[in-house]
């Protein structure tokens, strides 16, 4: 169990610290052990795994931090990856990557219900999902 120390209170990887004031504010927790040594920018890696590792640092920083040690940690960041071999542009490029938030169609997703009949199923259903209808095929009915 963790216990309060000079109060810093570090819980998963969020050091959670009480203001002069007496509130409590959070950010990005590190180990003493902790070296700053992430994925090289000159390793043989493939760029989307280098692009990655430096977006989920930046990531981890925007939803561990509030706004008041944000920016320090976003600087913290900057002189690390520098370290690590990263250019400026690969930085910057990490730094100012929004997320991607789906479109959501106001429109509800519709299903239609028809008995499968081989190739005229199929060609219902292609004119359907042009209008964005999902067609299930439903087995024919036994005659007992």
């Amino acid at each position: 169990m963790e216990t309060e120390n000079e109060g810093h209170l570090p819980f998963l990887d969020i050091d959670i610290y009480r203001r002069p004031n007496g509130s409590l504010d959070h950010r990005v927790y590190r180990k003493p052990t902790h070296i700053n040594l992430y994925l090289n920018a000159r390793s043989h890696h493939h760029p989307s795994s280098k692009a990655a590792a430096l977006s989920t640092l930046v990531h981890r920083a925007r939803t561990r931090c509030d706004q008041d040690s944000l920016r320090g940690e976003l600087e913290f960041l900057k002189d690390t990856l520098r370290w690590n071999g990263y250019n400026d542009r690969q930085i910057h490029r990490a730094l100012n990557r929004r997320p991607k938030h789906n479109q959501h169609d106001d429109r509800r997703d519709t299903v239609a219900f028809l008995p499968f009949i081989g190739t005229i199923f199929n060609k219902i259903s292609r004119v359907l999902s042009r209008h964005k209808i999902t067609s299930v095929g439903l087995p024919p009915k036994k005659i007992l």
